[in-house]
């Protein structure tokens, strides 16, 4: 399989997954179109889902084809291939191995278990952020959130991603 990101209008990445993957089915049976949500609580404990990449969809198929970008252009909700129409490239790399971890979690990430060391350092035992402890930019303890910076597809994106915060195990 390859995969490939998209970008695609902001609000509109739930419906163009839906447009899209009935379309790419005529190419490849196997094709999916993924649109990753992460679930985040409000001051009030209160549960809700947002866009995890605002604007981004990805796609796995066997092979990429001039019929799979004449028909992703049909779309109304459709921008570009990243990096660019003229320049399709798979992810590779560091860039497949991120997608191939939110791939494991779901397409709606939920929260990752983390707890403060002695040095005060978030340390992350659960979910969507293991092993991002080196992304992570910032941590806000009173909304259990962190902020995390990844480089996809050229591209430096930041988001937050909510935590619950454990006791650590006693050894």
């Amino acid at each position: 399989m390859e995969y490939y990101c998209i970008m695609v209008k902001a609000g509109a990445e739930e419906a163009f997954k839906t447009d899209f993957e009935k379309s790419l089915r005529k190419f490849d049976d196997s094709a999916q179109v993924m649109f990753f949500k992460k679930k985040m609580r409000t001051s009030k404990k209160v549960e809700y889902e947002q866009a995890l990449f605002p604007g981004y969809v990805f796609i796995s198929l066997q092979k990429m084809s001039p019929s799979v970008l004449s028909e992703a252009k049909l779309n109304r909700n459709f921008y570009h291939f990243l990096p660019s129409n003229k320049e399709i490239h798979p992810l590779k790399g560091e860039d497949l191995e991120y997608l191939a971890k939110l791939k494991k979690f779901g397409e709606v990430q939920g929260f990752s278990k983390a707890y403060f060391n002695e040095d005060m350092r978030i340390v992350i035992t659960d979910g969507p952020l293991t092993g991002l402890s080196g992304n992570i930019i910032k941590v806000n303890r009173k909304r259990q959130r962190v902020t995390v910076k990844l480089d996809i597809c050229s591209n430096t994106m930041k988001f937050d991603l909510a935590y619950d915060d454990i006791s650590p195990e006693k050894k």
